[in-house]
């Protein structure tokens, strides 16, 4: 059993998560987590679990899931703010951060892709993740990237 405080404190950090990102961020795939609700600090809905101090995030969600893609490279991750989710540290020693973009916001994430490294933090790779695939074209960066469209993860460049 994974320990509950670990778990409570990831969920205050990231305010979300499905079960599926904490059996694999936390390495138990038959635990369902249950044990933390009990704390009345978390709640559940459907398969996400929310800190009460939280709303469900559907951008974090995204970045969980791409996290989870690389969970055997992590060395480390971090929560991050809008549009970098989620920062991490791999094994080869490579900084990533993954930005996700929503209907709403998705031309301003591509100016601020565009100037990179003056308005993000510096990190040896990008993971943007946009709800389709069109704004690829719009892209131009630097720094090395991988576009993803969602909610079925389709990586589109390498």
């Amino acid at each position: 059993m994974v320990d509950r405080l670990k778990v409570i404190n990831f969920l205050q950090d990231f305010g979300c998560a499905k079960l599926s990102h904490l059996q694999k961020l936390f390495g138990n795939e038959n635990d369902n987590f249950k044990n933390i609700l009990y704390s009345n600090v978390v709640s559940k809905k459907g398969d996400i679990f929310v800190h009460n101090t939280r709303k469900i995030n559907d951008n974090m969600l995204v970045a969980l899931d791409i996290l989870c893609k690389y969970k055997k490279r992590l060395i480390r991750f971090y929560q991050g703010y809008e549009p970098v989710y989620i920062t991490f540290l791999t094994n080869e020693h490579l900084l990533y951060h993954i930005i996700v973009a929503n209907e709403d916001n998705k031309n301003g994430i591509v100016k601020l892709v565009n100037s990179y490294p003056l308005s993000i933090p510096k990190a040896d790779r990008l993971i943007l993740a946009f709800p389709n695939e069109k704004e690829l074209e719009n892209i131009e960066c630097d720094i090395q990237f991988l576009y993803t469209s969602y909610p079925e993860l389709k990586v589109l460049n390498a």
